[in-house]
């Protein structure tokens, strides 16, 4: 019997391991008393595991007392060499609150890339907001 749980117990362990996606890469952060046109760090993506590009904000405030409708507008920049860096994909708004988490797909190829913030809830007239924390994964 011991000898069975040990085989079942090791074939779980299999199942479990290759059921998880694995990340290349991730970073996480905080931000305080940033405003738009904020840029995150750059970091190099290179496509080595076929994983969406995504960030992740938990508990996002602006200087406006605005309830439980803070958001964030982020748009994802891939720096291509000598040449200036290019959108990628469409601007997310992340409705982070509490938490929320935007992608825009596998990046192909490998390269730089950095997220810049676009707006924010209460974005105008020097408002700044703070993130708690805050995850890109790629």
């Amino acid at each position: 019997m011991r000898r069975f749980s040990g085989v079942l117990l090791g074939l779980l362990l299999v199942l479990v391991v290759s059921g998880v996606a694995l990340a290349e890469g991730s970073w996480t952060s905080f931000l305080s008393g940033v405003n738009r046109d904020f840029n995150s760090r750059t970091w190099y993506d290179g496509n080595t595991d076929h994983n969406a590009t995504q960030v992740r904000f938990d508990t996002c405030r602006d200087d406006v007392a605005n309830g439980t409708s803070d958001w964030v507008v982020v748009r994802l920049w891939r720096h291509a060499g000598i040449f200036p860096p290019y959108q990628v994909g469409n601007d997310k708004t992340l409705d982070c609150y509490v938490s929320d988490t935007k992608g825009w797909g596998e990046m192909i190829g490998g390269e730089d890339f950095h997220w810049q913030i676009r707006d924010f809830s209460g974005g105008g007239g020097g408002n700044r907001l703070d993130v708690d924390w805050l995850k890109t994964f790629y």
